[in-house]
């Protein structure tokens, strides 16, 4: 925000910053007004300075560099600290997990982070080749089985067996 100034006596409008000449060297001194700054020092990385309204000030913002995590459960998070970041980390599903996303770990028609199941993908049962009441996963699927078991007899006194 601009200010209005007074230099010997003059009165200049919206005045946004002063150059005074350095007395006795080269160069000049630029003053800017800083009413309207609204960094604070948790905004200033640490150990750089800076000068807002409030005068010089130290930064509290801690410098985290490349940060990294990983991930390890279903509904595992990350936190990512406060503070500054240089771009470089990353947060990752962690090693041992990724290793168990395999295609034959996934049942078939169900894709988990880009990999397609093919458990059970071989199988070519049908519910005529499982006895009835008994169930199986064929494909991904599970089917209840529709084969009856013949009953079978004999007769004691001739010795004939009969399937039924």
């Amino acid at each position: 925000m601009a200010k209005s100034v007074i230099i010997n006596g003059v009165a200049y409008e919206n005045v946004p910053s002063v150059e005074i000449p350095l007395h006795n060297e080269e160069g000049t001194a630029t003053f800017y007004e800083t009413s309207g700054d609204t960094a604070s020092a948790n905004d200033i990385l640490a150990t750089k300075t800076a000068h807002i309204s409030g005068g010089s000030t130290t930064g509290q913002m801690t410098n985290n560099g490349a940060v990294s995590g990983t991930i390890s459960a279903v509904a595992g998070q990350y936190t990512v600290p406060a503070g500054y970041h240089n771009g470089s980390g990353k947060v990752e599903i962690d090693s041992t997990e990724q290793a168990k996303i395999i295609a034959g770990n996934i049942k078939t028609g169900v894709t988990v982070l880009g990999v397609s199941g093919t458990f059970t993908a071989d199988a070519d049962a049908t519910a005529a080749y499982i006895y009835t009441g008994k169930t199986a996963y064929v494909n991904g699927s599970k089917i209840t089985g529709q084969l009856t078991v013949p009953s079978v007899s004999q007769d004691a006194t001739t010795k004939v067996l009969s399937i039924e």
